[in-house]
């Protein structure tokens, strides 16, 4: 009996929904019929010379010389058939995934097959995506077998998109990569293809990676432009009814307040300067323009800088977009440009966490406009026995960190941190901030020394260097400006990020609070 050849292997499940070739693999393509065990779908290739030989070398090199190559573009798709439904599979050779469709293959499909078949501590590498801020893609790599916790995930705000690890199935091979497409090298060829598709079919709809890794599920990327159509649908029909419960503009991150006069939208220098990016101000600018999501991508939103009303910075107003959306009972967040999925019991463990957080209750005034600075100074006058932090920065830990306590400190040991509304990346800025001042406070001799330069007379600590302060005596409030009437809400990745916080600093003995400044 003839042994199987080991290959390296692509792997793709298409969409169930997609039931013929036409509607799985572009035109063009030349098809042969592999017995009853499926198609053989390939695009015509000619060899020729390397783009890099001309381009670099000009005509210095003889004409004659013979380098040639060609890209070949290649697809094997498999069906198989259970309870008279037919399901495709395509396994890609060479550039054969450019053959497929866009939106016809199975997202994840290659993840869950590598979470359910590799062991808790067999990761060698991960492709993840921090969404607390503004979206940083990373990719990082081991030298040898570790669990995912050794890369640094954050379970609630990072997006794991792809990973790689050590099998514990000796039918998939040794090593196993997986994100969309499954990527494995394995004893397996035309004789056995339809069997280990079977196999790693059953193994993408095993639940057994929920024991070690359910978070897996909490947040995931719509890439499904059908879902992503509908999702922009509902988002166009809502701005056009003026429903704007659940869907609101922000600076989509961190920037200079002290530096921006305000804002303007779709002109840079026509347009009404306005001091916040207001949802419905917006869209009364768009003069009867047709309101689509390509007028939203292609609109900008512009901060004008304080000393001469130049452009400081410019976004597309899409990207400036917050909203939350539930469809077929799911719940989606659109956040910096994307839309995100998530699981519904993580949906509501964070909204539970955010209203169980405690008012502060503070006497702080309404905020009337100026820079944030100007309002601290104002606050800190009127609440009595109070100072103003902002702006004073303390260098600590080398190079050029420079660390803001907190913008107002009162006598009785309330740390509050103020912040206008803004998208996800600008609360989790100050989020972050809270978090780090309230662990250095208690952990840092040398930070309560330089911290103790800066305080009034009045609010100095007593034998900094080696008394540590009772993280217990105080309270670290997170006060927000916002012009809603409602009740303070914010972005839910923002929520996710002060669930954070809040867990740092109650993990030291600080209570945590929230409040809500009223702009008007």
């Amino acid at each position: 009996m003839a042994r199987t050849s080991t290959n390296r292997l692509t792997v793709y499940q298409i969409k169930s929904k997609f039931r013929s070739l036409s509607e799985i693999v572009e035109r063009k393509t030349v098809t042969i019929e592999v017995g009853s065990l499926g198609t053989f779908v390939y695009e015509r290739s000619q060899p020729a010379p390397p783009t890099w030989l001309t381009k670099f070398f000009g005509n210095r090199l003889d004409e004659q010389i013979n380098i040639l190559t060609s890209s070949a573009k290649a697809l094997f798709l498999v069906p198989l058939t259970e309870n008279d439904r037919k399901t495709y599979f395509a396994i890609s050779f060479g550039q054969g995934r450019h053959l497929l469709k866009e939106g016809v293959v199975e997202e994840r499909f290659g993840l869950r097959v590598v979470l359910n078949s590799v062991g808790a501590e067999s990761f060698r590498s991960i492709d993840k995506t921090a969404l607390g801020a503004i979206p940083k893609h990373s990719r990082e790599q081991m030298s040898r077998d570790v669990a995912p916790g050794e890369f640094g995930i954050d379970v609630e705000q990072d997006l794991v998109s792809s990973v790689t690890g050590r099998s514990q199935d000796p039918t998939l091979g040794s090593i196993l990569t997986g994100k969309d497409a499954l990527h494995i090298s394995a004893p397996v060829d035309v004789t056995n293809i339809a069997t280990f598709l079977c196999y790693a079919r059953a193994r993408s709809r095993s639940k057994a990676y929920r024991t070690n890794f359910d978070w897996i599920d909490q947040i995931r990327e719509v890439r499904d432009t059908l879902i992503e159509d509908k999702l922009n649908a509902e988002l166009i029909d809502r701005l056009g009814q003026g429903n704007l419960e659940k869907t609101w503009m922000a600076v989509p991150e961190v920037i200079d307040w002290a530096s921006v006069a305000g804002f303007r939208s779709v002109r840079p220098k026509r347009a009404k300067l306005r001091a916040d990016l207001i949802l419905q101000e917006f869209l009364d600018e768009l003069e009867g323009d047709t309101l689509s999501i390509d007028a939203l991508k292609n609109a900008h939103v512009y901060a004008i800088e304080a000393q001469n009303e130049d452009p400081l910075q410019r976004w597309s107003a899409f990207r400036c977009l917050y909203a939350e959306v539930e469809l077929g009972r799911k719940l989606y967040i659109l956040n910096n440009g994307k839309w995100y999925q998530i699981a519904p019991a993580f949906g509501e463990q964070v909204q539970a966490d955010f209203q169980g957080i405690p008012d502060a209750r503070l006497a702080l005034p309404e905020y009337t406009g100026g820079s944030e600075l100007a309002y601290n100074q104002s606050a800190a006058q009127i609440l009595g026995n109070a100072c103003c932090m902002d702006q004073r920065m303390i260098s600590h830990g080398g190079g050029h960190n420079k660390i803001e306590f907190c913008d107002i400190l009162t006598r009785d040991k309330k740390l509050v941190h103020v912040k206008k509304y803004g998208g996800s990346s600008v609360l989790s800025h100050l989020f972050m901030q809270g978090a780090v001042s309230g662990e250095l406070l208690v952990s840092d001799g040398e930070f309560r020394a330089r911290l103790n330069q800066l305080l009034p007379r009045g609010y100095k600590l007593s034998d900094p260097k080696r008394t540590k302060p009772r993280a217990a005596d105080y309270d670290v409030v997170f006060a927000i400006i916002s012009g809603s009437v409602q009740p303070l809400d914010i972005p839910f990745f923002s929520k996710v990020s002060l669930r954070s916080a809040r867990r740092r600093l109650e993990g030291y003995g600080y209570s945590v609070k929230k409040q809500k400044i009223q702009r008007v």
